[in-house]
């Protein structure tokens, strides 16, 4: 060894030494580990929570304290001087929301704070990272912000130091930012808090700025700590890398107790999320991004969401994929939300098309615009941003691109506001380049849009992919207008079966079809299947109140994978359970048992959790049949009214809950096309909480919510429409449950 190298080697050993000794000589007047969350274990702090209580997760060391974003946070009585220090390890999931507002109207969370009007500090962090400190000294108050966003998925250790002459900010033990101060802090006479800010800001009924993360380890002085001092506390930790993904899982406990929350079906952990898009299937991976706000269940500078499966079973949920940024001090292209959009996979590289807003003009900073990011990595989990590409100039309105190949043409379908209702914004791009330039089209359907619209005032969430050999498919969900959530016309997906030559899509017919039989789901996104059949995700919103919602701490969840196919009559879409679900089957209840249906009411099964009911006609009539899920002896059941004989479908929720939440409406009815669907034979229901799909022939479906209070509202029971009718039919079940987890989740 060199006598250079042994002298580097004998520094390092001297400075560890150093930090070693300095580190046993430092000692906490207050210290939590969050080894226990229990009331009694934690004081004098309190953990606040709307949940049974507080997460606890995996942590630097042992277990650390996980917020909730919502309704979670710290408080510690603790009586500070003018000096005080902090040191607390953190890693956190996302920024906080806010309202979609200009910087300057922003109102930042805090990781750390002990603040009242006129006294204190606080370090604060706002919705694009961006965060500092502020001190009221005896003379005002002073306000530093560091250079660098605050990491995101990351275990680090944040210090505060403050004593009568200086204030700094460290991360991992080294300083951040720090300023002589003129005067002594002057204290608070108010509890030491993390992850509240004492400037919250409202939305509805939420509270929507508060922080979503993992903290370990605080440690409180009642003096400022030296640089050195800041980097011994750091040195007391060996590890340089920790599993922060591991530490920002939520627990399972925090829904154990939710009968309403799906179990088996594809969602974020928690919170809020909306239409899933940018389905795309990478080698054996199928890869799922979508609508969130991670912080809390209400829309807000919407983040896109990840999750990843190899069956379409198993969902992995992975980090954001893009949320809203700033390139300059008071502008970003998608500082308002990263809203829906598309992912293509060519040449080993991902590419998101966008819809991203911002605060400023429409057309000079493509507000909406479309925007580009790319990723290069295999799992594609990490993106670069490379800005919009196209304005809205040809249109009122736009979001949620579209692409799909033409030969070598790839098109960009936009869902629009055109002067006269909905419609779509078309691109084409020639050659191998993504980004452009894109070259705008006049035209996409060969008809005019107001002949196919049905009254709306924009299109969204558009789909255009081929069906068949000879027969694509396009679809949209129009809103606004006439167009509403609860009444008629609803929001609900439609689509036109057609060809596609020319450049253009020639409907076979200009009135939509209905995707589903009734409201309840819409918004889907498909991909290939490796036999190159598609297969759809949807979303099936809630229809209880925004107070429900922000109770049980998520809203929404997306459907269960369809099979799409073209049905015989070269106009309709056949939708049937993706075959990949019957992998979820259980050890069958039963199976094949042959039933009278009369007018009295037979209790099929009383299953504990999610299950899978097949009902099939027997002899010659269709069905015709009351089935009642998710029943109770206390008058609580969500009915549905089969008669394949007129050809009616009714769904009752009437007496689906007694909480009163279930925003509705409680009644819808439909006609059923045995023409296109073939005569009623053949249901297939999956229950799994709050979430009911229905399929019929597997050919026709609809999804939607039921909201039950009573957690034993579980029984199937099934009679005949009236006193002279009766039938017999043969009736299958199973108890569903992940193949990998031999769990039964429903039982007999």
């Amino acid at each position: 060894m060199s006598v250079r190298k042994s002298f580097v080697t004998f520094v390092v050993c001297l400075w560890a030494c150093y930090c070693v000794s300095t580190s046993a000589q430092l000692q906490a007047d207050y210290t939590q580990d969050f080894e226990r969350l229990e009331a009694g274990a934690l004081a004098p702090a309190k953990i606040h929570t709307q949940f049974s209580a507080p997460d606890a997760v995996i942590g630097v060391s042992g277990q650390a304290w996980r917020s909730d974003g919502i309704s979670s946070w710290l408080e510690i009585p603790w009586q500070s001087g003018p000096e005080l220090s902090a040191t607390l390890w953190v890693a956190l999931e996302s920024y906080p929301s806010d309202r979609e507002v200009p910087v300057n109207n922003l109102s930042p969370s805090s990781i750390l704070n002990q603040w009242e009007e006129g006294a204190g500090f606080d370090v604060f962090i706002d919705t694009y990272g961006r965060w500092g400190i502020r001190v009221h000294t005896e003379e005002g108050e002073v306000t530093l912000t560091a250079p660098e966003r605050f990491p995101l998925y990351r275990w680090v250790l944040l210090g505060v130091s403050i004593d009568r002459h200086r204030v700094a900010l460290y991360l991992e033990g080294e300083v951040v930012v720090e300023a002589e101060l003129a005067a002594p802090l002057r204290p608070a006479d108010a509890p030491l808090q993390i992850a509240r800010s004492p400037r919250e800001v409202d939305m509805l009924n939420f509270t929507v700025n508060r922080l979503n993360g993992a903290f370990d380890s605080l440690r409180l002085y009642q003096r400022g700590l030296s640089s050195r001092e800041m980097t011994a506390v750091r040195a007391q930790v060996a590890r340089e890398k920790f599993d922060a993904q591991a530490s920002l899982v939520v627990p399972a406990s925090r829904f154990a107790d939710d009968h309403l929350r799906p179990r088996l079906h594809a969602m974020p952990p928690a919170n809020w999320t909306n239409e899933p898009h940018g389905f795309v299937r990478v080698g054996e991976m199928w890869h799922l991004f979508y609508q969130r706000t991670p912080n809390g269940p209400y829309k807000t500078q919407m983040h896109w969401g990840h999750m990843a499966s190899r069956d379409l079973l198993h969902w992995r949920n992975l980090e954001d994929a893009l949320w809203p940024e700033l390139q300059a001090d008071d502008f970003g292209f998608d500082m308002k939300g990263i809203w829906s959009g598309d992912v293509i996979y060519d040449g080993g590289k991902a590419f998101a098309f966008y819809t991203s807003v911002n605060h400023f003009d429409r057309l000079k900073h493509s507000n909406p615009g479309i925007s580009v990011a790319i990723s290069e990595d295999p799992e594609l989990r990490y993106w670069r941003k490379l800005g919009p590409i196209i304005n809205s100039k040809y249109v009122r309105d736009f979001r949620d691109p579209y692409l799909f190949r033409d030969g070598d043409s790839l098109h960009m379908l936009i869902g629009a506001a055109l002067e006269d209702g909905g419609g779509l914004d078309h691109y084409v791009l020639e050659g191998e380049e993504k980004i452009g330039p894109w070259r705008h089209l006049q035209k996409f359907v060969s008809v005019p849009y107001h002949e196919m619209d049905i009254g709306s005032l924009i299109w969204e969430m558009p789909v255009f992919e081929r069906i068949s050999d000879d027969a694509y498919i396009l679809l949209a969900n129009p809103i606004g207008g006439e167009v509403t959530k609860y009444g008629e016309p609803a929001t609900r997906a439609v689509y036109w079966i057609g060809q596609w030559r020319d450049g253009l899509f020639h409907p076979r017919y200009t009135e939509p079809k209905h995707l589903d039989l009734l409201p309840g789901h819409l918004a889907p996104t498909v991909a290939r299947a490796p036999d190159g059949s598609l297969r759809a995700i949807g979303i099936i919103d809630e229809r209880r109140s925004p107070q429900a919602q922000e109770n049980a701490g998520w809203a929404h969840t997306f459907s269960f994978p369809r099979r799409w196919r073209l049905l015989g009559d070269g106009r309709t879409l056949g939708q049937s359970p993706a075959p990949e679900l019957t992998a979820l089957r259980g050890k069958a209840l039963f199976t094949s048992k042959t039933l009278s249906i009369t007018p009295q009411a037979h209790k099929l099964l009383h299953p504990q959790g999610a299950y899978e009911l097949l009902i099939e006609a027997q002899g010659a009539p269709p069905l015709a049949l009351k089935l009642d899920l998710l029943a109770s002896d206390a008058g609580e059941y969500t009915r549905l009214e089969i008669d394949g004989v007129e050809g009616r479908l009714v769904l009752d929720k009437t007496h689906a809950s007694l909480s009163g939440e279930d925003e509705g409406p409680l009644r819808l009815e439909t006609a059923y096309d045995s023409s296109a669907f073939g005569p009623l034979r053949r249901l297939r229901v999956f229950v799994d909480g709050s979430v009911i799909e229905v399929f019929i022939n597997d050919a026709a479906a609809f999804s939607f919510r039921s909201y039950p209070k009573d957690p034993m509202a579980r029984q199937v029971r099934v009679q005949s429409l009236g006193r002279d009718q009766s039938g017999q039919v043969r009736v299958s079940a199973w108890p569903l449950f992940l193949p990998s987890v031999m769990e039964v989740v429903g039982t007999h």
